[in-house]
């Protein structure tokens, strides 16, 4: 491609060529998990799918039973995400069929590969930069993890990455139609995972002249007129949380889930730090790329840091330290050299630090950030250590792949697990005509209220004389210990698939929620799950 050709408007065809690729390979790893039973909080998107068919300006207006066992609104369960339902529409229309829901987040995933692409040359870097971006997307563990679940994260990272894109061609042209879309791409983000608004920030970089003085002000001469398309989103996203909200919320809403003690706020934030490392194209490729430039300060002050968090965390510490100095050095540089692409893509990886007042943060929350780590990446390796490319990109993506196919087995196992719970514990009291109530969450919640089970809660109506629970361990639901009046009579643990677990809090596997352990994917052995059917005495 020539450099005349990549200063014109990048035509989608181009792009297609150069992401083709990346988005073979993303298809081999996902296409065999197709038929992977719904998970961990696939439930909660699922019903408010089917509740998008009676109520289609409504989707969270409902009530339901979660992980607090009591019945709450989902407004309040799962805050925000009033366009996820949506996609999740044909799943349900499909007879609940699981391919069809996995088929959409591969799709979904195979146009945000493309995107980065269409991104990436609107930042002037070349087919091979752009090529290879999009092979750091298409590998990333932690994107084709969820991309086997179908929790709206992959499109929330497509929306963005939209959005992003048309506001790059704003600033390049100012034709209204692309800064227009560009606000409509980051206000469907926004629906879809409140906490991408914050890129923002990056896009109000990125449209500057430059990051000095004199830049900055010459890019405010023409205000408001250039920041139009970013004051629309806020706008945009307030209107539409309006228009689609629960009319009947209880007022908790955010509130409701959120925490500050500051164990939590430092377990997310060692979370955080360790995602970018382990899950994330990020902290491993940019020290390699940038050894021999690393400021002695920096790491003195991080091996300090890590060393005092070691007595806590152990080796999390010190991969936590490894992503600081990468961060820090990605801005450092950045106005050392007065280079405003890269300070804005460095914004853009910090969508998900708000979230650290969450109950947990798991890698999930890092996606939508994944492509500017690709860029970043890509545009600083030629400069830096060009020799590298023709091992650096190959080792980061085989290596990436690898994981994601350990996670993709875990996910599946975990999943199957729990359906298979529900078809030989439950579903043969319902037929014998007893009235069956259930204790758990994830996909066994989801498969036990189809076969017509009733989740057991902290408040009444609860099960009575002669009825049966069914109790799933690894959910950790919270009605178990307390309840006395019991008989076992049936007691059952699944062996996993002696490939590796995902969520294992013993192994400190926690790849859905960081509670569970910082670490991914573990190997397991033993028993995966265990089950038990009691009888209310």
């Amino acid at each position: 491609m020539t450099s005349a050709a990549l200063d014109a408007q990048p035509r989608f065809f181009s792009a297609l060529k150069c992401a083709a690729p990346a988005m073979v390979i993303a298809a081999l790893l996902l296409l065999p998990f197709l038929n992977t039973p719904f998970t961990i909080d696939d439930p909660i998107f699922l019903r408010e799918a089917q509740h998008v068919l009676t109520d289609p300006l409504h989707p969270q207006a409902i009530d339901m039973v979660w992980s607090a066992d009591v019945t709450r609104r989902a407004s309040d369960i799962q805050p925000g995400g009033l366009a996820a339902p949506y996609l999740l529409v044909p799943t349900i229309l499909a007879g609940n069929a699981e391919w069809v829901g996995h088929l959409t987040q591969l799709l979904l995933f195979e146009i945000a590969i493309v995107a980065v692409v269409l991104a990436a040359f609107r930042l002037r870097m070349d087919a091979k930069q752009a090529g290879f971006a999009a092979l750091l997307v298409a590998t990333c563990p932690a994107a084709l993890g969820m991309a086997e679940t179908v929790m709206p994260d992959i499109a929330g990272m497509l929306w963005s990455l939209l959005g992003m894109e048309r506001l790059l061609c704003w600033r390049e042209q100012r034709k209204w139609p692309a800064g227009l879309l560009g606000a409509l791409w980051l206000t469907l983000a926004a629906l879809t995972r409140p906490h991408t608004i914050l890129i923002l920030a990056a896009a109000f970089v990125l449209l500057l002249d430059g990051i000095t003085r004199e830049e900055i002000r010459a890019s405010f001469a023409d205000f408001p007129a250039r920041f139009v398309p970013l004051l629309l989103v806020p706008i945009g996203y307030f209107a539409g949380s309006y228009a689609l909200g629960d009319p009947d919320a209880t007022g908790e809403g955010i509130l409701a889930t959120i925490g500050f003690p500051g164990g939590l706020i430092l377990h997310n934030g060692l979370a955080f730090a360790t995602h970018w490392l382990v899950l994330m194209p990020l902290t491993l490729p940019w020290l390699v790329i940038r050894y021999k430039a690393l400021s002695t300060k920096i790491l003195l002050i991080a091996a300090v840091g890590a060393s005092v968090l070691a007595i806590r965390y152990g080796w999390l510490a010190f991969a936590a330290a490894a992503t600081a100095v990468a961060l820090v050095d990605i801005a450092w540089d950045a106005v050392q050299r007065r280079d405003r692409v890269q300070l804005g893509l460095w914004l853009w990886l910090w969508l998900a630090l708000p979230i650290v007042i969450y109950v947990h943060l798991p890698s999930k929350y890092l996606l939508p950030s994944l492509p500017a780590a690709a860029m970043l990446v890509m545009r600083r390796l030629p400069d830096e250590y060009a020799q590298a490319k023709r091992w650096l990109i190959p080792a980061t993506a085989a290596a990436g792949a690898i994981l994601g196919v350990l996670i993709l087995i875990g996910i599946r196992d975990l999943a199957q697990i729990q359906k298979r719970a529900v078809a030989e514990l439950v579903v043969p009291h319902v037929r014998r005509g007893e009235r069956v109530w259930f204790a758990g969450h994830w996909g066994f919640q989801w498969y036990a209220e189809n076969a017509g089970a009733t989740p057991v809660t902290l408040e009444p109506p609860l099960p009575q004389h002669g009825e049966v629970i069914v109790v799933s361990y690894a959910d950790f639901p919270r009605f178990a210990p307390r309840w006395t009046a019991r008989r076992v009579i049936q007691s059952v643990t699944y062996p996993g698939n002696g490939v590796g677990r995902v969520m294992d809090a013993a192994g400190g596997a926690g790849f859905f929620s960081n509670p569970w352990g910082f670490l991914p994917w573990v190997w397991g052995k033993g028993g995966a799950n265990r089950f038990e059917v009691w009888e209310v005495e």
